[in-house]
């Protein structure tokens, strides 16, 4: 197994070679399969390649060899890791299905295959929380999958499931508007955005590996892909809605980062922060843009995941930020990499998340979206800078009391796996818009350009000022007061706004309270009657037919001759 990171590596330079070759020379290739007639469609198995698909599959590659070279030493001396190995191939598969698969019924192969696949990667540590967290992620999946299915079939009306035969058709059709809303809500639930936001930081119960490959770079970026294939659906409607949606998602899941004590949350709380952040392009029409973070975001967010098991794994296993500290002297290469990480999450010049939030900011700047709008986008983006600091406060500088459960191990594997991620953490950025020459944007002078290094600073000293000025001044003065709000304050935001309790505890309860009710009012009729019951009727009346007539020859044989003459008959006749 060790030599698959080398095969991964290979692809990840062949794929991503052939995707700036397409670009350049702007070339797409489509390879058709026809399979057989169905009425009047055609059921046709299609690739479709271009620089996009190519570009993005290459860095799954690359992201899918490191974790698999991550996991021999996380996992070593797993009894499941043959299974683990086994459902991470075919979660790439499903991954690549939906990439290059352009047409919608090929692609539910793909698209329901990441959320079986993920369900029992979520489960893979066999306890009741990665049960309750494979269930929650499960239903609200399968939520999404339901729209993409009931829009297959409404394509059943144009003729095909090709979704480019449609680029130039009018979107006033009431067909073509419902086919186009499914595949949108079906976006929204696969890329977590609110209110469907609450699954992907309950799905963190899975090992530390899958959550850098499931849910940072390919699980929850399938919608976000989508929707950037469906880029010209989106016409004033659609993009006032994501606009509101995806600013949401970057305000709450940003407030619930600064609470958490879960390191593996944080950084999921922070994956939903940039998944709206791309959203929040998409709906500006800023197509390409959104795709280049989708691909700088997949590299550093997964980085930070195999830092954080690494630390996971030196602590005994716990999560919780407050057990750990000092790792900058214990760890410092881990250390490092981590930083590097979060520099590029916060945007820091000149680190690849700079990049492309530098230019998703002017932009925003740009369009000029209204006083309301813009300091409730801008304080959301400078939301990642406060959590990121936490998390340093923590992790870095803590007291580090619980130095007794630390192992202190350096792993071959996870150390070497995660050196290539960290390089290309500083430099894919500038290297992807410089090879990309459409992105060139030279329009804001350098005040402008130096704003989001300003709003970095800014909110680094606010995270200081609140920080020490609220939970120490404060404390020792209305010691009380603050410690009634300060509960109330954590629980709040923490649940995201109490969607927790709404979407998982009342509204998944209430779901599967039905399922319970029918199952026992119906106490099997519609399994004896659909099933069963006809099988069971059919087989009892052959037999007892066959039965009554097994010793009368005679009638056998004049119900053979009979009906040989009116087959005779009507073949005449």
């Amino acid at each position: 197994m060790k030599n698959f990171f080398f095969f991964f590596f290979f692809f990840f330079f062949f794929f991503f070679f052939f995707s700036f070759y397409f670009y350049i020379i702007d070339f797409n290739l489509m390879v058709e399969f026809y399979v057989y007639p169905f009425g009047v469609n055609f059921f046709s198995l299609i690739f479709f390649f271009d620089w996009l698909g190519l570009l993005f599959v290459s860095l799954i590659f690359l992201i899918s060899g490191s974790v698999l070279f991550y996991s021999i030493g996380y996992m070593w001396g797993d009894s499941s890791f043959v299974r683990f190995f086994f459902l991470v191939v075919l979660f790439i598969f499903s991954m690549v299905m939906l990439i290059f698969c352009p047409n919608l019924f090929c692609m539910i192969l793909g698209w329901d295959g990441l959320g079986l696949v993920s369900f029992c990667l979520v489960i893979f540590y066999q306890n009741f929380i990665s049960l309750y967290s494979g269930l929650v992620t499960f239903f609200f999946n399968r939520l999404g999958d339901a729209f993409l299915i009931i829009g297959i079939v409404f394509m059943v009306n144009l003729g095909s499931w090709h979704y480019l035969m449609y680029l130039d058709l009018n979107l006033i059709d009431n067909l073509l508007f419902y086919i186009y809303f499914m595949v949108f809500m079906c976006s929204l639930t696969k890329s977590a955005q609110f209110p469907f936001s609450c699954w992907l930081p309950v799905a963190m119960a899975a090992p530390t590996p899958v959550s850098s490959l499931v849910h940072s770079s390919t699980l929850v970026t399938s919608g976000i892909y989508l929707l950037i294939r469906f880029n010209y659906i989106l016409n004033d409607l659609f993009s006032y809605f994501l606009f509101f949606i995806s600013l949401l998602t970057i305000f709450v899941s940003g407030l619930s980062a600064c609470v958490e004590y879960d390191l593996k949350k944080i950084i999921a709380f922070s994956t939903l922060s940039q998944l709206g952040l791309m959203m929040f392009s998409l709906s500006l029409g800023l197509v390409k843009l959104s795709f280049i973070h989708l691909l700088i975001h997949a590299l550093f967010k997964s980085l930070l995941f195999l830092c954080s098991g690494f630390y996971i794994f030196n602590v005994g296993g716990t999560q919780d930020i407050r057990y750990m500290g000092s790792f900058s002297n214990c760890f410092p290469f881990i250390s490092s990499l981590f930083m590097i990480g979060l520099l590029s999450l916060c945007g820091f010049p000149f680190f690849c998340g700079f990049y492309s939030k530098d230019f998703i900011i002017e932009m925003v700047i740009l369009i000029n979206l209204g006083i309301f709008k813009m300091v409730f986008f801008f304080f959301g983006v400078g939301l990642t800078m406060i959590y990121s600091f936490r998390l340093i406060y923590y992790i870095f500088f803590g007291s580090g009391n619980y130095f007794v459960l630390m192992k202190f191990s350096l792993n071959f594997y996870m150390k070497y796996s995660i050196i290539f991620l960290g390089v290309l953490s500083i430099i894919f950025g500038s290297f992807i818009f410089w090879m990309i020459e459409d992105l060139f944007i030279f329009i804001i002078d350098d005040s402008l350009k130096n704003f989001s290094l300003l709003m970095f600073f800014f909110f680094f000293f606010f995270f200081f000022f609140f920080f020490f000025f609220f939970f120490f001044f404060f404390f020792f003065f209305v010691y009380d007061l603050v410690f009634v709000f300060t509960n109330y304050f954590y629980y709040f935001f923490g649940s995201m706004f109490f969607m927790n309790f709404f979407f998982i505890s009342f509204f998944s309860n209430m779901v599967f309270g039905l399922v319970k009710y029918f199952f026992y009012i119906e106490k099997g009729w519609l399994e004896y009657s659909v099933f069963f019951g006809l099988k069971y009727i059919l087989v009892s009346f052959m037999n007892s037919f066959f039965d009554s007539f097994s010793y009368n020859y005679f009638l056998m044989m004049f119900l053979g001759i009979f009906f040989s003459f009116i087959f005779l008959f009507m073949f005449i006749f």
